[in-house]
């Protein structure tokens, strides 16, 4: 298979990994295994109302989403969520996502969360659709972030989870190869593209550099060997895709990249598709209130 253009600037964002050993985490988590066992997740709540879940993407903080939670001033009752591994997490043994989903499932029964609406960026997004189709009368709604069902698809189309597996066994292996500076590096090349302001950018860095290394290459090696695209006709809630390409402008065409992630969604009947023309990867940073205004309307609708 020949790549398209994208491919180069979906691969650096899979090297979004900066990343060493993980730090001690000093809030509470949220256990979803034994007492004894590291946590899959930290959760910090805020707010009263209808509850609506925020997973970050990879290597990323729930801090992430701290903006959008101060925005929405506490009418929702907001669940923001750090991923084992992740921005000085305690790493929780493989597999990544088959673990995070079933974690996530098991906190929202546990709270008697009355469908939630789950918000999620990147492979945080990847997660939400995973969990909407493991257990879809849990879920009120997905707000999804620049995130697809298949991401080597975007690379390589007609790619299947056969063909993608030699080069996520390899990416999987690079990773773990790396040193800390080449890490840090990656990080600082993959932000550069997917974020516009620079003290942002340097966050970004910094969570993966507080990221475990291992977490990160798992992470990334599931998420390109796992095509979700099949399934997408069993989700019932109402879906919105809030996608990106202002990182391609000049190089590909805004139509070419559209009909690429028009085609990873065509099988769920309930998604609607948005292309933001100017923010990059990080929406919700580079475009705050354009983002808001998306989010309080989707939330407006299902939400109240």
């Amino acid at each position: 298979m020949r790549p398209t253009p994208l491919l180069t600037a979906l691969c650096t964002l899979c090297l979004l990994v900066g990343c060493a050993t993980t730090s001690s985490p000093t809030t509470t988590a949220a256990a979803a295994s034994a007492p004894t066992a590291p946590a899959a997740f930290q959760v910090k709540r805020s707010g009263k109302g209808r509850p609506v879940l925020f997973i970050p993407g990879l290597a990323s903080s729930g801090a992430v989403w701290d903006e959008t939670v101060a925005h929405l001033k506490g009418g929702y009752d907001s669940h923001v969520f750090t991923l084992a591994g992740f921005a000085g997490q305690p790493a929780v043994p493989a597999p990544f996502f088959p673990t995070m989903r079933t974690a996530l499932i098991e906190y929202i029964r546990e709270h008697k969360l009355e469908k939630p609406i789950i918000v999620g960026h990147s492979l945080g997004g990847v997660l939400a659709l995973s969990l909407a189709l493991e257990a879809p009368d849990l879920v009120g709604g997905l707000f999804i972030v620049d995130s697809v069902p298949f991401l080597p698809a975007l690379m390589y189309p007609g790619a299947t989870v056969e063909t993608a597996r030699p080069f996520a066994e390899q990416g999987r292996a690079h990773v773990r190869q790396q040193t800390l500076e080449q890490r840090t590096q990656a990080s600082r090349q993959a932000m550069r593209i997917y974020a516009t302001d620079e003290a942002r950018r340097e966050v970004g860095v910094r969570w993966g550099i507080d990221s475990d290394s291992e977490t990160i290459a798992q992470a990334m090696y599931e998420m390109s060997t796992t095509d979700l695209r099949p399934d997408l006709p069993r989700i019932t809630a109402p879906t919105f895709v809030f996608g990106s390409w202002a990182a391609l402008k000049g190089s590909v065409p805004r139509e070419n990249i559209e009909a690429l992630y028009r085609g990873q969604y065509q099988g769920l009947s309930t998604a609607r598709l948005v292309m933001h023309d100017t923010a990059r990867h990080f929406i919700m940073w580079d475009d705050p209130e354009g983002f808001f205004t998306t989010l309080d309307g989707f939330l407006n609708e299902h939400a109240r």
